[in-house]
């Protein structure tokens, strides 16, 4: 479960009216509406404020904490999740916060996932199929958000994919680390993962280049705490985990930095041979 912090909400006084109606109706719950998604576009002009972040995937490994991370910086929230009821559990007393919104939704509704990103100063997938046999829902679901970001004027795209994940162009080899894990991952496992992330990254590389986007794909994700800063590289696969901590922390750095802007690095910790 999500380690607790010591979060500060922003006080409601500070909060233009129209925004506490968009945003803290039972409990900070509301359905995917044009009306409440553009309400909260206001966020960019309350002094102290450094405006809305959307989260698709909120309440998986890395979309939790990614989260509480936004919030404890001073960012508005707005999280497309499968199940409500589910992200409030995981966020404890965090759900009620006064800057987050919870969009209830599906991927597969690509209409709602446009509507989703209105108002926000970056779009941020840490989503993917669950379980991890179902069908993908990235190939379909980016695009959507894609779109959303163009007729909104959304600053940033981030996408997190996987580190086993092969960037365009990139060899991966027959007898490699990389094709074996590949293998059992896509023939025993019968996981969409790897193919739905390439598929997505391909698209991004050939036909978006008016959206600005950084796609991670980090080593194997677990709980803990922080176990130091990442190197963002263009290594070969290799095993290895990362925490969900750190990647919530390089993934919420990469809304003001233009540094990995049309680029796909891979995540690990320490020295890398091809750092970027």
């Amino acid at each position: 479960r999500l380690p607790r912090r010591n979060l500060s909400p922003v006080p409601l006084a500070q909060l233009r009216p129209a925004l506490v109606n968009a945003m803290t109706g039972a409990a900070g719950l509301t359905q995917a509406s044009p009306s409440s998604a553009s309400q909260a576009s206001e966020q960019q002009d309350i002094p102290g404020w450094r405006g809305l972040l959307v989260v698709f995937g909120a309440s998986g490994g890395t979309g939790l904490v990614l989260v509480q991370l936004a919030l404890e910086q001073g960012w508005a929230v707005r999280a497309f999740v499968r199940s409500r009821l589910m992200l409030q559990r995981e966020l404890s007393d965090i759900g009620a916060h006064e800057a987050l919104e919870i969009l209830e939704g599906d991927l597969a509704d690509l209409s709602a996932v446009q509507v989703a990103t209105d108002g926000a100063r970056a779009v941020i997938s840490v989503a993917g199929a669950k379980p991890e046999t179902a069908p993908g829902p990235m190939a379909e679901a980016v695009p959507a958000m894609v779109e959303g970001c163009r007729k909104h004027g959304v600053s940033k795209l981030i996408y997190q994919a996987c580190a086993l994940a092969a960037a365009p162009g990139e060899r991966v080899g027959w007898l490699t680390q990389a094709s074996l894990v590949r293998t059992i991952v896509r023939w025993q496992l019968r996981s969409t993962v790897v193919d739905d992330n390439e598929q997505v990254m391909l698209y991004l590389q050939d036909e978006v280049q008016d959206v600005p986007w950084v796609v991670s794909r980090p080593g194997g994700l677990v709980e803990g705490d922080s176990a130091g800063n990442l190197s963002p590289n263009l290594d070969p696969f290799k095993t290895g985990t990362v925490r969900y901590v750190d990647v919530a922390d390089w993934t919420l750095a990469q809304v003001y930095s233009d540094t990995y802007v049309g680029k796909m690095p891979r995540l690990y910790y320490g020295a890398v041979e091809t750092p970027i």
